[in-house]
């Protein structure tokens, strides 16, 4: 193949990234860190052909539709981002096999308005399923980056396209991908819930338990092997521990009265939950090793909702000691609680950012949206505004929030937005189902 290996500086970036601060001069040579919190220009135009079909021997196996399978997941992947406009393969003058044997005419491309183009093949080989893929620049006639492979058995190929469409969004924002992750949630049909797993983007969903008892507040361990979540099977709230590789389960809150939202410290060695096991509700740490309880709040009002600050030195919370539901921070050990919000009269559901710069929240006032706000207490932003939008989590890149929309007498979806509050999409899924209360997986390698 007549492709180059050396590392070319990034794509020309300036029609995408909604004019975010920073606009990339062509032609410099460093990535640009991008901060997706304002809105602007049109996405990025990019071409995403067909990954040829090939035998182990290199030869093209005409036969096969894997390649145009992965096509279309990475293609999807990047334009649910927002940031980049996936162009019709009908304009393409340029075939898979010639993109791929003797690398692009970028004379060509250009004439499609492409500003990058992604050339693939695809070996399915003894069960395993081989991804080679190219970025290339068409503008500076260059590769961006070195060519990649991505590996998987055959039942987990579309694992492989989101890894290539994480590799194309980081080489061309300066920013991890999201795409390889999943996302565990509150199913609902009729009166059954239940929870269930899928892929960010609502595909090979799978149901985790069988609703034969509530099941509410599901959470992913730091590491993505673990989940949190809270069971009625006994009758009484209670908090379990569940190791989804062997399928055990751990009954990690079981105290009198009230066991509820559970977060992990970023650790994975301590849970912050609440409590009204003393008469009244307040959050509490268990160290899950040697089950020492530390009680971290104490006044008369509900203090619920913890979680964690990425480096593991603070914790956000609700409370509404002051008279109304509103965003607490405080130290670790319990130390210095200080309220970060003051405007409008109920502010809840806090969720940290797993890049610590914006804590997410359920904001109140003429229905519920989800709100941002930086851990000092200002610029607080509002991204939603809906009748019902609760539960917000982030994706691992810690620049979209899934959440919970309830849609008055239709009943409740999940869905996304960016930081820009201009890209909101709903994640699709079976249309009887209902979904609440996601929680979102860091990548899965």
């Amino acid at each position: 193949m007549n492709h180059a290996a050396q590392r070319h500086s990034p794509i020309r970036i300036l029609a995408i990234l909604f004019c975010i601060g920073l606009l990339w001069p062509l032609g410099t040579a460093h990535a640009m860190q991008i901060d997706i919190s304002k809105g602007g220009l049109q996405p990025l135009p990019i071409a995403i052909p067909k990954f040829l079909d090939t035998n182990p021997d290199g030869s093209i196996n005409p036969a096969a539709a894997m390649g145009n399978r992965i096509a279309d997941v990475v293609a999807a992947d990047l334009e649910r981002s927002g940031l980049f406009q996936i162009l019709d393969r009908k304009g393409f003058l340029q075939d898979p096999a010639s993109l791929w044997k003797d690398g692009p005419s970028f004379k060509d491309w250009r004439l499609t308005g492409a500003e990058a183009v992604v050339s693939g093949a695809v070996t399915d080989s003894g069960g395993t399923v081989n991804a080679d893929f190219f970025l290339h620049d068409v503008f500076k006639g260059t590769p961006v980056g070195q060519g990649q492979r991505f590996s998987a058995p055959k039942p987990e190929w579309h694992l492989v396209a989101h890894r290539i469409a994480d590799e194309i969004y980081s080489r061309l924002t300066g920013e991890s991908g999201y795409f390889a992750s999943r996302i565990v949630f509150v199913a609902e049909r009729g009166d059954k819930k239940w929870l269930s797993i899928m892929d960010q983007d609502g595909l090979n969903r799978t149901d985790l338990t069988e609703g034969r008892s509530l099941v509410l507040t599901p959470r992913f361990s730091p590491t993505g092997e673990h989940l949190f979540f809270i069971s009625y099977v006994s009758g009484e709230p209670r908090i379990y521990r569940w190791e989804l590789f062997t399928g055990k389960k751990y009954l990690e809150g079981d105290y009198p009265g009230l066991n509820s939202a559970p977060s992990w410290s970023p650790d994975g060695k301590r849970m912050a939950m609440t409590l009204n096991k003393d008469g009244n509700a307040e959050i509490y740490v268990k160290d899950l090793g040697s089950g020492t309880l530390t009680r971290l709040t104490q006044n008369p009002g509900i203090d619920t909702s913890p979680s964690w600050s990425p480096d593991g030195r603070r914790i956000v919370f609700n409370s509404d000691r002051g008279g109304s539901p509103q965003i607490y921070t405080m130290n670790a050990d319990g130390s210095n609680q200080t309220r970060i919000t003051f405007e409008g009269n109920y502010n809840a559901a806090p969720s940290w950012s797993p890049r610590g710069d914006l804590i997410a929240f359920v904001k109140g006032g003429g229905g519920f949206g989800i709100s941002v706000i930086n851990p000092q207490g200002n610029g607080e932003r509002s991204l939603t505004n809906s009748w019902m939008d609760e539960s917000p989590a982030w994706a691992p890149n810690g620049r979209v929030i899934a959440f919970t929309r309830e849609i008055q007498g239709k009943g409740s979806k999940l869905y996304t937005i960016d930081l820009t509050g201009q890209n909101e999409r709903i994640v699709p899924m079976d249309p009887d189902i209902r979904a609440s209360d996601p929680s979102w997986s860091p990548l899965v390698r």
